[in-house]
């Protein structure tokens, strides 16, 4: 998968230090990748680290959600590997048909 837009450099103001494309979810951004973050300015190689699923629509503006915060690089790692490795979302399923045979009074 090719991003139509170039990998954030900093989401919330902290520095991405790893990041992957994932599949987008049906009326969400269109471009979205996991992230890990290092917080709190620290020094590199530092942490603490967060891992975010982040988005944006033009490449500069980026929304985060879903942190996962106060991570030590181990748990960033883990963290990152679950998230990333996720199977790709998929549409709700329809709802549910009413039976035939059922009464007009009973709803279900």
């Amino acid at each position: 998968m090719t991003p139509p837009v170039p990998v954030p450099q900093f989401v919330a103001g902290c520095p991405v230090v790893a990041a992957i494309a994932v599949p987008t979810r049906p009326g969400e951004l269109p471009c979205e990748y996991i992230v890990i973050c290092q917080q709190d300015h620290a020094p590199p190689g530092g942490g603490p680290y967060v891992t975010w699923r982040a988005g944006t629509r033009d490449g500069h503006q980026w929304t985060a959600e879903h942190g996962r915060y106060d991570l030590t690089w181990p748990q960033a790692v883990a963290s990152f590997t679950s998230r990333a490795s996720l199977p790709a979302p998929t549409d709700p399923p329809p709802p549910a048909r009413r039976r035939t045979d059922d009464p007009p009074w009973n709803n279900g």
